[in-house]
């Protein structure tokens, strides 16, 4: 049985992965806020911003609510709502990696060699650093934390779509068509799996935007 997102924490590699010595190629990407009252701010960020709910769902074990939004048809979420018990300063009782006043700050890389890179520079800048390396089924994710404790996810496209929220611990050891095929036979049989391309030309119609690609040259 696969270890979970909380014993991943604890398997840190002691050697770094093997990745090319180069700087890694990266984009912002998306952002996650924890909230007090979400279906208050669901109605806000889609009535008043204009954000469209892409998707949303639960983490039971977690006592976590989540409502994914975007505006741009190539990204399932732009931004996360999450239900959260904020103080004064919204620190959230709640969830492993998402305990900060901000659920979570994510970058897109370019490849999986770009997410080893990213993975070996968090591994070095700390040796207290927690790492968490998983999949989401749509993409292939390290988690960290930045000084003051901000979540911080790292991540790189899959082809492929499920429906979210969904985590599974992944090994960034193994070889790039080694841990590909093993995602897909992961996620295969859940529900939404689709072409990832075909379920964003889909949530396009719905947005009435056209898709547009966001290449890193």
């Amino acid at each position: 049985m696969p270890a979970s997102p909380a014993e991943q924490t604890e398997k840190i590699p002691t050697a770094p992965l093997p990745a090319p010595d180069r700087a890694p190629r990266i984009q912002f990407s998306h952002f996650g806020i924890n909230v007090r009252d979400l279906e208050r701010m669901e109605k806000f960020y889609t009535g008043v911003v204009g954000f469209t709910v892409t998707d949303r769902g639960s983490i039971p074990e977690l006592g976590l609510s989540l409502t994914f939004l975007s505006m741009d048809p190539v990204e399932h979420h732009q931004f996360v709502l999450c239900n959260g018990e904020p103080g004064e300063l919204g620190e959230n009782k709640r969830g492993v990696f998402f305990g900060g006043p901000i659920n979570q700050l994510s970058f897109r890389l370019a490849s999986l060699d770009d997410l080893r890179i990213m993975y070996n520079r968090l591994a070095a800048d700390s040796a207290d650093a927690e790492l968490m390396a998983g999949t989401h089924g749509i993409a292939w994710s390290v988690y960290a934390r930045d000084p003051e404790g901000n979540t911080l996810e790292f991540f790189v496209d899959s082809p492929w779509f499920i429906d979210q929220p969904f985590l599974e611990p992944v090994d960034l050891s193994k070889p790039d068509a080694e841990l590909i095929a093993e995602t897909e036979a992961m996620i295969r049989d859940k529900p939404g799996f689709q072409d990832y391309g075909a379920w964003r030309d889909a949530l396009a119609k719905k947005m009435g935007r056209p898709v547009v690609t966001k290449p890193f040259d």
